[in-house]
């Protein structure tokens, strides 16, 4: 029998610190899409099945929660992806808005598979999506934006790798390999497998030039050099196509000053048969999986009947918080900025006094339950609180406060009427 305290396999229950230090990186990363330009929606935790049916970078249909709507008898689903709801929104309620459009979202999605690490069953995504441009200051504003948002996370040891699905999808169309075989050339290039490759391209009759070129792409794997690099090798019209638009979205990334931390790699094929242009992913040192994905999907929309460019990205949460964990970077979180201690039997000042600190926009917590002024200390000290106001207690003279940062351990006592004033003010009664 499963005990009633235990919980489903793949979800969490987080803690107050947790929760705190999640709440900081998801504020730092919407601050950032916020700045740009961008604006939050909100989107439906369950839709009608069909929504997420349409194919998406996460080739997640076999992962979808299944349930039956008992008023209509259709099938509902978890939201396993945002973008495909992103992707309904612009086709319906904005259908009319001008473009382009700039939109952001934080939200919890759901995916039926085997917990592994910095990823659950139910897990947070915070991202963004740009619809309707297709243009490379576009796409280069992402990447510019996904720079900035690990910078904003506390990230320092990362790197954003850059590619463009077209550079391979053209290759292959020009080769025409059978389309199990085509896949199979996908994977063994972006795992950079050249013995793999190299024995999938011997069943692969074609331009000896294309073929060589198909065998070189795990190795443009680096900085711009890796541009002139492919400028050498054989590639046809769409591949070319592509690279031109590589190069010109690195020169904005210059122009951003964000390309230190690009990484160009010609191998990339993330979601290959989705992503129609530019795609990439942020890494940290020391971790082996993606903390943020995206790239150009410019069919999607139209899968709704409102074609229309896009290109967006999503960070990872779970996966961000473990890339800071092991940075040992993670935000410092604290608890209630004040506890209120009052020993007086009457309570009319300390109900004033919290009211005014709360006022201030500091986090009050007032203790209510009976006990010595060691045991309330030491409660504030066990739930990160960072000052005691202390009214009515022996150690103190009668009309004071004592206020006890618990950080410092300093202690000062001082007259109520000056420290009510002060915070009545709008002053910090912290450095009367």
């Amino acid at each position: 029998m499963i005990p009633r305290t235990a919980i489903p396999k793949g979800v969490r229950v987080f803690t107050p610190e947790e929760t705190a230090r999640r709440r900081a990186v998801e504020g730092k990363l919407l601050s950032v899409f916020q700045r740009w330009g961008f604006r939050e929606i909100i989107t439906p935790t369950f839709e009608y099945l069909e929504v997420f049916e349409q194919p998406t970078g996460e080739d997640a249909g076999d992962q979808i929660f299944k349930f039956v709507d008992r008023q209509t008898g259709r099938l509902l689903a978890l939201r396993v992806d945002i973008t495909p709801q992103v992707a309904r929104l612009v086709a319906t309620t904005l259908r009319q808005a001008p473009l382009p459009l700039r939109l952001a979202y934080a939200a919890t999605v759901f995916r039926y598979h085997e917990p592994r690490a910095g990823r659950q069953r139910e897990f947070e995504q915070i991202g963004v999506e740009l619809i309707g441009l297709d243009r490379p200051e576009a796409d280069a504003e992402m990447i510019a934006m996904a720079v900035e948002g690990c910078q904003a996370a506390g990230l320092r040891a990362f790197q954003i790798d850059v590619g463009q699905a077209e550079v391979v999808r053209g290759l292959l169309n020009a080769l025409q390999p059978a389309p199990a075989v085509r896949s199979r050339i996908v994977s063994a290039i972006r795992r950079k497998d050249p013995l793999e490759l190299d024995l999938l391209l011997q069943e692969v009759p074609g331009d000896p030039g294309l073929l060589e070129t198909l065998r070189a792409l795990p190795q443009l794997y680096g900085g711009r050099e890796i541009l002139d690099q492919a400028a050498r090798l054989h590639f046809p019209p769409a591949s070319r196509a592509a690279l031109a638009n590589l190069a010109e979205v690195v020169t904005i990334l210059e122009n951003y000053e964000v390309a230190e931390h690009v990484i160009l790699d010609l191998a990339e094929g993330h979601a290959f048969e989705y992503y129609t242009g530019v795609v990439f992913g942020a890494f940290a040192r020391g971790l082996g999986y993606q903390l943020a994905s995206g790239g150009r999907y410019d069919h999607l929309i139209g899968q709704f009947d409102y074609p229309c460019p896009a290109i967006g990205f999503t960070f990872d949460l779970e996966r961000v918080l473990a890339a800071l964990a092991a940075a040992e970077s993670l935000p410092e979180v604290s608890g209630p900025d004040v506890l209120l201690i009052d020993f007086s039997p009457d309570k009319r000042a300390a109900h004033r006094l919290a009211r005014l600190l709360r006022d201030r926009g500091l986090a009050v917590a007032r203790d209510i339950i009976k006990r010595d002024l060691a045991g309330s200390l030491a409660y504030a000290k066990a739930s990160a609180i960072r000052r005691a106001v202390i009214l009515g207690s022996a150690e103190q003279p009668p009309e004071t406060v004592l206020v006890h940062d618990l950080v410092t351990g300093t202690r000062r006592t001082l007259p109520l009427g000056a420290f009510v004033q002060t915070v009545a003010q709008g002053d910090s009664p912290w450095e009367i």
